[in-house]
């Protein structure tokens, strides 16, 4: 008897145990499930906030270059340049866009152009894209330019201002991209981190509307200026 009793006690235990079980099943379930749920969406904001401390570096190299002689007034240069991008973020991309163009100055004096391929650095990387060309024929430089770019040459220090400008998009809110870089030449070496700027492009000057304009004031027909004589006789015979 005493032996059953204790049989039957046991099994109740097992019973509890097993509805104990059952029941908190499905908030065990469901805690697992919010936490697969939310790692995902606490951790990508997390590395974004973290890359938001951080910000891409441009930088433009003079391979090479021609054409660039202090002794002529006229020259007709080129510059084979390599573009840097060192995007030190993991979760965010820096391009630059498609349709920039490279323009090489000097003292403000504007020595050549040439267009940049698209192309982006992601996943903290350096990406670069080189033979890059910019050129000029028959650019006009100013004597003080010359003077200055003659010694600066000589002294191994001359550098060139390299602006890679963004497409212009001319709408409201639309703004182009103006990367503004200083390397040397010579060297070969890449340029301090360039400056990065935003502007809104202003509607370039249409030369067909300034030609529409100048044959629309021909075909106005325009008073007659007299002279000094004219205007005396006429007012003589005004007056008679």
């Amino acid at each position: 008897m005493g032996v059953h009793a204790a049989e039957t006690e046991d099994g109740g235990g097992c019973c509890d145990m097993r509805a104990v079980f059952w029941e908190i099943l499905p908030g065990i379930l469901g805690a697992l499930l919010a936490l697969v749920i939310m790692v995902p969406l606490l951790y990508y904001p997390f590395q974004w906030s973290v890359d938001n401390g951080k910000s891409p570096e441009y930088s433009v190299a003079v391979a090479a270059f021609s054409g660039l002689d202090p002794a002529r007034a006229i020259m007709d240069p080129t510059f084979d340049l390599t573009v840097r991008i060192k995007e030190p973020r993991k979760w965010s991309t820096a391009c630059v866009e498609r349709d920039t163009t490279a323009v090489v100055s000097y003292r403000g004096a504007r020595l050549a152009s040439g267009p940049v391929p698209g192309f982006c650095g992601r996943n903290e990387n350096t990406t670069e894209a080189g033979s890059v060309m910019a050129w000029g024929t028959a650019v006009p430089v100013p004597q003080f330019a010359r003077d200055r770019l003659a010694e600066e040459l000589a002294r191994g220090e001359a550098a060139v201002d390299v602006a890679l400008m963004g497409p212009a998009r001319y709408c409201v809110q639309c703004v182009q991209t103006v990367i503004e870089c200083k390397p040397r030449l010579g060297r070969g070496e890449a340029s301090p981190p360039c400056s990065v700027r935003y502007e809104h492009p202003t509607l370039p000057d249409d030369p067909a509307r300034r030609l529409q304009e100048a044959r629309k004031q021909l075909r106005t027909p325009q008073e007659p200026v007299m002279g000094g004589m004219e205007f005396y006789v006429s007012q003589i015979a005004t007056s008679s």
